[in-house]
This record gives C-alpha cells, structure tokens and sequence, in this order.
C-alpha cells in the first residue's frame, strides 16, 4: 500500500487547495447546478456566530464606562452609522440601511477573518473525520464566486430598490442618464 501513495506534487497540491467540497463535479466555469458545501457551511456557521456576538454584546449592555467588548461594538455601530447618514439622507430609509450594511460589513469580515486560519488545518481535519484521503475542502467562503456574487446582487439590489424610493423613478432615471453631464 506504502509504495501505491505518493506525495503529492506542487501542482495537485495546489489544485487540491483550489477545489471546493461540491455536490457535483463540474468543469464550466458557470454551473447553476452545483453547490459548494463548504461555502454554504461556513457561511452559515460563521452568521451564527456574528448573531451570537450580537446577542452577547447585547446582554451585556451597560450604560457609563463600557467595557472593551461593548466599545469595540459600538465603534462599529457609530462608524456605520455615520456611512449610512452620509450616504442615506432619509431616516426612515436608513432604519434598514445601517443594520443591513453592518451585518454585512461584520459577515464579510468574519467570512475573510477564516484566511487567517493555517491553509491545510481544517482540510487536514475535515480528511481524518470522513477518512477520505482525497476529501476536498476550503474554508474561506469568499474565495467562492458564488459567494462574493451572492453578496455584491443582494447589495446592488437594495441599492437601486432605496435610490427609487428615496428619488422616485422619474428622479432616478434622470440622474442615471445625465447627471455626469450637468443637469
């Protein structure tokens, strides 16, 4: 068995870190049909654990001097709040606004926080649970296409959905067509 194995060359080696745990196999560059498992997990496990920083920075919540963790918190809160003000002149608007652009800003930081795990740690440990030798795995979500184009549509989305409601869509189409050249 010893003289079957091989190491792996510099070549399968990164190829084997380039690979996504997926449903199926697929060699196009666009493929509606397949998903990447690990994107999906790690996504979703790294939203739980923002929402379980949310809550503890919530249940800890004192009023005078705050503590490192609540300052940090709101250091956040305040520097995104104060982007949606300058950006979003509507306080209605901006009620959805500021918490959306904070979870998204705290989400993708989390999500590219998994680079600064060693490459081969959770691959390694992903291959001893399964016992798959070859199991596949990448452990930074916004490595994957999918990912990054998930997040980048839902947020140009809200964007022309609150530049109509806020401008209206004669407004809108007006400073779409001509506002780089004057009125």
């Amino acid at each position: 068995m010893a003289a079957e194995e091989h190491a792996m060359t510099s070549g399968e080696y990164i190829q084997h870190h380039l690979t996504h745990l997926s449903n199926i196999e697929s060699s196009a560059p666009v493929n509606f049909h397949v998903v990447h498992w690990d994107s999906v997990v790690f996504s979703s496990l790294l939203g739980l654990v923002f929402l379980f920083l949310g809550l503890l920075a919530a249940r800890r919540v004192t009023s005078g001097v705050p503590g490192r963790f609540q300052a940090a918190m709101e250091i956040m809160i305040e520097m995104v709040d104060s982007q949606a003000k300058a950006i979003v002149h509507n306080a209605t608007s901006r009620k959805l606004v500021a918490p959306m652009a904070l979870t998204v800003f705290i989400w993708i930081f989390l999500l590219n926080a998994m680079d600064l795990l060693p490459v081969d740690l959770l691959p390694f440990l992903f291959q001893h649970i399964t016992g798959d030798p070859e199991a596949k795995l990448r452990s930074v979500p916004t490595a994957d296409i999918s990912v990054t184009m998930g997040l980048s549509v839902g947020v140009l989305i809200a964007c022309l959905y609150y530049n109509i409601k806020i401008k209206g869509a004669s407004g809108w189409a007006h400073e779409l067509v001509v506002a780089p050249f004057g009125t």
